[in-house]
């Protein structure tokens, strides 16, 4: 069987790409059979494994202690991290040195950071674990290191650790000789070993006659109440997976680490993806996933080294074979490199990248971050392990570019490593940045931070010691602290399929300390306030990427360094009303249509766009312009059109900009920003005036992205506003 689809002409162009050929056209489904799987998925992950003493039944161990050791080569190491977990209590040795003890039991990941402890040559992990009580013990560690390529490797909890009930002295320094002592055995992989990640089957349970397709996994998870959790893929079938996305006909994409893009399918429509095959092995380590107009944007390794790729199916036969690079960076790609990708508003492509990377051929003079700076007054004080060392601002950058790569621009800078981006309903600019590990202890440690994400913005990260305080009027300030972690995901929730309280919020996946937040914004004058709740923790949750799949379903992946990967479903055991779920017909379903940013989702108003023919326009400038609609439909009008076409008229711009709600006027505002009209200018410059904050933004972005002339009279007043 093979995939297909056909395409039909689209009714208008964007705005900013008005005479693209790319533009010309939006792909509607018209058939699509999925190929059966060819060739099995890599091997499972190195994820840790739950280990103790061969002396002992599983089950059957006494009050004792069991004790550890594992000897591993690095050439030149950069980073090292042990994350671990035990029943009961640990005591964690590296090279001989005592650096942590846990007792917290089974039930979370203990995260040390042992860069200092570890040498070029031989290494020594060494670890005591002591039942305390039950009749069940066994530890799993991860243990990674980061070599100078900038590759991680895992020497973790498995069979090949030696163990002893009685050692003599010194059996956690180097000098002791191990070779009389047993090897472990293994229980079963980190994440997924009963009793200690989920329980035992219960033996009086009736037994069903046929077993379940999906796993639940709420024994492993914590979760918000009436939300449960199903495993669809299992490690063994995708390894470690890095990233994830659903494609115009809601299959999922992902990004296996070291290896190809992967298709991830429903074979026999029952609404569970159960089904996985290559679909483009020209490319590797995807960082980002973008399923655009029946093409896929990824940043990878490929022919062309690391790049933005626009990858292509052209002769229909399920598989991407054509690789277009786009935007070519400067460096291998990785965990500092380009990553996420998102479709803006404005029909461009954005690409967030850490902080060792930039676009390899520079950026347009139009970017609207323009004028990186260092601030140092004093010589700066890097750190000492040498990362990030002479590194320069901007750092960690957001960039955008048109469909085809012509001109790549800076929007915002100053970050560290931010992982994914994502837009907001009303087109606000997310991403969660990250913090770094050896500054703990510091009076410059920034923990991990959500960054509201404005065009020019400057959120100060430096190396070593020169980054900017919140103060730094220059800056911006982060929207909300959110700790230790290690940012991976983001989305934001669009669809009606959970609670009213989860509508709008940006769900946030945290790698390290396993858990995924949901973020709740609220505006505040021109930016925003949030706080945040953990949505879901795992035991362990080494989550890397997310998405809203077109049932309302939150989807993850789990992997990343070597580690168990998979695919995950939350969904919402409570009761949507059918008047939110009924979203009618026409024009009403335009407007109403869920997860707008989402690829299916823009793919279900291509079909509405044809089935309403020429009527298309009229009727969304009149949803546009009737003030019984509520505001959020009218925007919703003009960002339909602003994609499909026919784009909002200047007229229609300028009604908008006069409207007593403020969304409304914010969103006219913006898009008259691509208008090259003098009387769009002249307006935007009266807007600067406007009573509301928010308005007042908007309307200075548009006349930097226009590059318009603005008398410094209509700015004089803002440079003096207390809204940053």
């Amino acid at each position: 069987m093979t995939e297909s689809a056909i395409r039909c002409n689209r009714t208008a162009s964007l705005l900013n790409h008005v005479g693209s050929p790319r533009w010309q056209k939006f792909i509607v489904v018209a058939a699509f059979a999925v190929a059966m799987m060819t060739s099995a998925v890599g091997q499972a992950a190195n994820e840790a494994q739950w280990i103790w003493s061969p002396s002992h039944q599983r089950g059957q161990v006494p009050r004792t202690s069991c004790y550890f050791r594992h000897t591993f080569p690095t050439s030149q190491p950069r980073q090292a991290q042990v994350s671990i977990t035990a029943d009961d209590e640990y005591e964690l040795y590296v090279n001989g040195r005592m650096i942590a003890r846990g007792n917290g039991g089974s039930q979370k990941l203990d995260e040390h950071n042992i860069s200092p402890h570890i040498r070029r040559g031989t290494n020594l992990i060494a670890i005591k674990v002591t039942n305390t009580r039950g009749s069940t013990a066994a530890v799993a560690a991860r243990v990674m290191v980061q070599e100078g390529d900038g590759r991680w490797r895992s020497f973790s909890t498995d069979k090949s650790w030696k163990t002893n009930l009685n050692p003599l002295p010194l059996w956690s320094a180097p000098i002791y000789n191990d070779a009389r002592w047993s090897v472990a055995q293994a229980f079963g992989p980190l994440g997924e070993t009963a009793p200690w990640d989920v329980r035992e089957q219960v033996a009086v349970e009736e037994v069903p006659t046929e077993a379940p397709k999906t796993e639940p996994q709420n024994d492993r998870f914590d979760i918000v109440d009436q939300f449960q959790v199903e495993r669809l893929i299992d490690s063994e079938t995708v390894g470690s997976l890095i990233t994830m996305t659903f494609n115009e006909f809601g299959h999922v994409l992902a990004g296996q680490e070291g290896g190809p893009l992967l298709l991830m399918y429903d074979s026999d429509d029952d609404g569970l993806v159960d089904k996985v095959r290559p679909y483009c092995e020209a490319v590797k380590n995807c960082q980002g996933i973008l399923a655009l107009n029946g093409e896929v944007y990824v940043t990878a390794d490929g022919p062309d080294g690391n790049a933005l790729y626009r990858l292509t199916d052209t002769d229909r036969d399920g598989r991407l074979e054509q690789v277009t690079p786009l935007v070519k960076f400067n460096r291998e790609g990785g965990e500092h490199g380009a990553h996420g990708i998102a479709f803006g508003p404005d029909g461009m492509i954005y690409v967030i990248i850490g902080n060792h990377t930039a676009a390899a051929d520079g950026y347009a003079d139009s970017s609207p971050y323009r004028n990186g700076y260092e601030g140092d007054l004093f010589p700066r004080y890097e750190d000492p392990t040498g990362h990030a060392a002479g590194i320069k601002a901007p750092g960690g950058t957001i960039i955008r570019t048109d469909l085809e790569g012509s001109k790549v621009e800076v929007v915002a800078g100053g970050l560290r490593n931010a992982y994914d981006l994502c837009f907001s309903r009303d087109g606000d600019l997310y991403t969660h940045d990250s913090d770094m590990e050896s500054d703990l202890g510091t009076t410059w440690y920034r923990p991990t931070r959500v960054c509201f994400v404005t065009p020019g913005a400057e959120f100060g990260w430096r190396s070593g010691w020169s980054k900017w305080p919140d103060y730094y009027v220059d800056g911006v300030p982060q929207v909300l602290d959110t700790g230790r972690g290690s940012p991976t995901g983001s989305v934001v929730y669009n669809h009606h399929m959970f609670p009213a309280k989860y509508h709008d919020a940006v769900f946030l996946a945290d790698w390290s300390e396993g858990r995924i937040l949901a973020v709740h914004t609220k505006r505040n004058g021109s930016g925003v306030t949030a706080n945040s709740e953990v949505f879901l923790a795992g035991r362990p949750l080494n989550v890397t990427d997310l998405d809203v799949g077109p049932d309302g379903s939150l989807y993850f992946v789990t992997g990343g360094r070597g580690t168990a990967g998979g695919l995950y479903r939350v969904s919402w055991n409570g009761q949507v009303p059918e008047a939110v779920t009924n979203l009618g017909t026409g024009i009403s379903a335009v407007i109403r249509q869920p997860q707008l940013h989402a690829a299916w989702s823009r793919q279900e108003l291509a079909k509405l766009q044809r089935e309403l023919g020429s009527d298309w326009g009229k009727l969304l400038e009149g949803v546009a312009r009737s003030s019984e609609n509520p505001p959020h439909y009218r925007t919703r009008a003009l960002q339909v059109m602003q994609w499909f076409g026919p784009s909002p008229s200047l007229d229609l711009l300028l009604d908008m900009s006069q409207e007593p709600n403020e969304l409304l006027r914010a969103t006219a505002a913006e898009l008259l920003g691509q208008q090259t009209d003098e009387q769009a200018s002249q307006r935007l410059i009266e807007m600067l005036d406007d009573s509301d904050r928010f308005v007042a933004r908007k309307a200075c972005e548009a006349l930097t992205r226009g590059e318009q002339p603005v008398p410094f009279k209509a700015v004089s007043k803002l440079l003096g506003s207390d809204d940053r």
